[in-house]
């Protein structure tokens, strides 16, 4: 019995030799195939790094200054509503839409992109002074000649009878109901 074991694993042995050894040789052929090719596999030679061309430090600093610098100026010239206004004033209609109107009221915005007609627009550009246009924000007439200024809402001047019966109505429904035994 154990001669016809230690027979077996001498073929197995055997076997398993031959097997490697054509899978090495089909390996070469194979990699020796591919170095044939023009610009194809094979070991070659390494190419040299590359110089990167990279701009002079002076240079690089001077731009990330000038970014700051361009980003200071636009963050003073929308730090408030009347510069806001005077900004999209002055812009072309294709640049109107890159300010952000965001420090106005509603009230605002419409009396800017809707109420005024071009040729108010233009005098509203040509306006020097931030506080009349703030006062026009503010409501206050003529205080651009030529330029209607912002309508004013007006305010109610106290509650009326329905405002005075709806908070008595929601104030039944706080409390709890009282119970008569």
């Amino acid at each position: 019995m154990r001669f016809l074991m230690a027979l077996i694993m001498a073929m197995a042995n055997l076997a398993k030799g031959s097997v490697a050894g054509l899978w090495s040789f089909a390996d070469w052929c194979w990699q020796t195939a591919w170095s044939w090719l023009p610009g194809g596999g094979g070991g070659g030679t390494a190419m040299p790094p590359k110089t990167l061309d990279l701009p002079d430090i002076d240079e690089a600093h001077d731009a990330k200054e000038a970014a700051a610098n361009q980003q200071k100026a636009a963050d003073y010239m929308l730090s408030s509503p009347e510069r806001v206004v005077l900004a999209w004033a002055r812009a072309t209609k294709d640049e109107r839409d890159s300010i952000p109107l965001t420090r106005l009221s509603t009230d605002q915005i419409d009396w800017l992109e809707v109420r005024l007609t071009d040729d108010q627009i233009k005098i509203l550009a040509d306006e020097k002074s931030e506080f009349r246009v703030a006062a026009a924000l503010a409501g206050q007439e003529d205080s651009i000649p030529g330029l209607p200024s912002v309508p004013l809402k007006r305010k109610k001047s106290g509650p009326d009878l329905t405002d005075r019966i709806s908070d008595f109505r929601m104030r039944g429904i706080e409390r709890p109901p009282a119970y008569v035994h």
